[in-house]
């Protein structure tokens, strides 16, 4: 059940719901209704819940706290908060809406008071009902692809019966792209979402199953697809069709490729060796690919954007991670296509966590710098990530500093360039090194720098003034003026070693 459908229950209907923050989130997924009153709620839940409650004890709270809490409630995954006002609150705290309205979290007002008890059981009972439901179909579609499995071409027949169950295109495809099967009607894939599930054994994933539904498909049966098929299809696949030469070869690259903890000694030869034995050619242009998931997996649009950008490529699902190298003939092609690529990524639907293209590799023997390179730029923001997709390059600094040691140089010299400026900021919660940033990174134009940082031209001069007269003269020319660049990339490159939300690309925006 999504928020707007829990919203229409006869009783929620019946308080008068009314959306006071992040209205557009109406289609979040709720597992649950609970009542509470209980601030530090968060670490009890387990997500998707709706949260019902009159708020009394956010009476007194100060705007800091109010946020705090609707934070964790976000880190908790929470679906949403409906607050009934009472006599001890009048009405829900502005900091508390103004904060949630600004980071996408809905929050509702319930304008007529009804008994939360009831509320709790009428939508409660019902996802019970729809639990039941959906084992009920989960067990019927398990015994139907089993059958299947008995049948001379086992792929196919159940290719061929998740299809007619699930009112859905099938497609199954091998890690490199190639086709393994297909059933169903030929749906225009643009106009629908795909479903898929990596199909693995052994510890080795071996293809991709994506389900492309009519417009009509029962969501239910999808998920139960999705659920029961690829541990059929594997063990259909293992009797007529055992791993290739070429997949084992594909897991031991990207074992080598990720080794961190005690590499063999000779590790850069046999990556190069099964480099060259998996047609990577020596003098090519590569590009790595991270995309990290959170719980489901869905590579099948991701391959879909790699497979459009790159003729040569392998790839690898390995846990929660989908790793993947591209070959282009140039660097020159490699930096056109990286463009797009990233177009792509940013436009394409996906459930991934977040998504890391490389900084590039100019031959075969800089492919695992360049894929630790992309690995590091993930790790730099695990908990700030949210769908976004990262360009390598834009945490180069970041990544230099990883590497140097933290003797107070760095820091020092930062201080002496900038470090007024800073106490400035942190004194008056002021936007001058923000500002200072966004002049540097946008080659001193005052109009990109004013459209970077969504204010008038007139308000950043006023900004600029105020930040010279901190920094004193910086008339062009001046000598003094790498120091103080290099010192705003360093602090820029610190704030994201130190896990600050990053500036980052996301699906259906712009640069952030």
């Amino acid at each position: 059940m999504d928020l707007r459908e829990a919203l229409d229950d006869v009783y929620l209907f019946a308080a008068r719901p009314k959306f006071v923050a992040a209205a557009g989130a109406v289609h979040r997924n709720i597992r649950w209704v609970h009542a509470t009153e209980q601030i530090d709620i968060a670490p009890l839940l387990r997500g998707g819940e709706l949260i019902l409650m009159e708020g009394v004890n956010l009476v007194g709270c100060s705007g800091d706290e109010l946020k705090d809490y609707v934070d964790t409630l976000v880190a908790a995954d929470v679906a949403g908060l409906a607050v009934e006002p009472t006599e001890q609150l009048g009405t829900i705290p502005a900091p508390l809406i103004e904060h949630a309205e600004q980071i996408g979290f809905p929050v509702v007002l319930l304008r007529h008071r009804v008994p939360f008890v009831q509320i709790c059981e009428s939508i409660n009972s019902q996802l019970s009902d729809s639990s039941l439901r959906r084992l009920q179909i989960a067990d019927r579609m398990s015994r139907v692809l089993s059958a299947s499995i008995e049948e001379p071409a086992a792929v196919d027949a159940i290719l061929a019966a998740l299809s007619r169950e699930t009112r859905s295109e099938v497609t199954l495809r091998s890690m490199s792209g190639e086709s393994i099967g297909r059933a169903g009607p030929v749906l225009a894939h643009d106009a629908v979402t795909a479903f898929d599930a990596p199909v693995a054994f052994g510890g080795t994933v071996v293809a991709t199953l994506t389900l492309f539904p009519a417009h009509d498909a029962d969501i239910y049966l999808i998920s139960a697809g999705i659920e029961r098929a690829p541990e059929i299809l594997a063990i259909a696949l293992l009797s007529t069709r055992p791993p290739t030469t070429e997949e084992r070869l594909r897991t031991r690259f990207f074992s080598l490729l990720t080794t961190a903890d005690h590499p063999p000694s000779d590790l850069f030869v046999q990556l190069d060796g099964i480099a060259e034995r998996l047609g990577l050619a020596a003098d090519s242009a590569y590009l790595s690919l991270l995309v990290e998931y959170d719980d489901e997996v869905s590579i099948g649009m991701v391959q879909a954007a790699v497979e459009a950008s790159s003729r040569t490529h392998i790839g690898q699902l390995v846990g929660k991670e989908y790793l993947a190298v591209l070959e282009f003939d140039r660097w020159t092609t490699m930096e056109t296509e990286r463009a797009q690529l990233m177009s792509r990524l940013v436009r394409g639907p996906s459930r991934a966590r977040s998504v890391v293209v490389g900084p590039g590799a100019r031959n075969r023997h800089g492919i695992r710098q360049c894929m630790a390179e992309t690995r590091t730029t993930r790790s730099l923001h695990r908990e700030h990530s949210d769908g976004a997709v990262f360009d390598a390059r834009d945490y180069a600094v970041a990544r230099l500093l990883t590497g140097l040691p933290d003797d107070g140089t760095l820091a020092d010299f930062v201080d002496d360039q900038i470090g007024e400026l800073l106490r400035r900021d942190r004194e008056r919660h002021g936007e001058l090194f923000e500002t200072l940033l966004a002049y540097v990174t946008n080659w001193g134009s005052k109009t990109e720098t004013a459209r970077a940082l969504g204010i008038q031209r007139q308000t950043l001069y006023q900004r600029l003034d105020r930040l010279l007269a901190v920094l004193g003269p910086l008339p062009a020319g001046s000598a003094r003026i790498p120091g103080v660049v290099t010192a705003v990339f360093l602090e820029h490159a610190a704030r994201q070693r130190r896990g600050a939300p990053p500036s980052q690309r996301r699906r259906g925006a712009g640069r952030g």
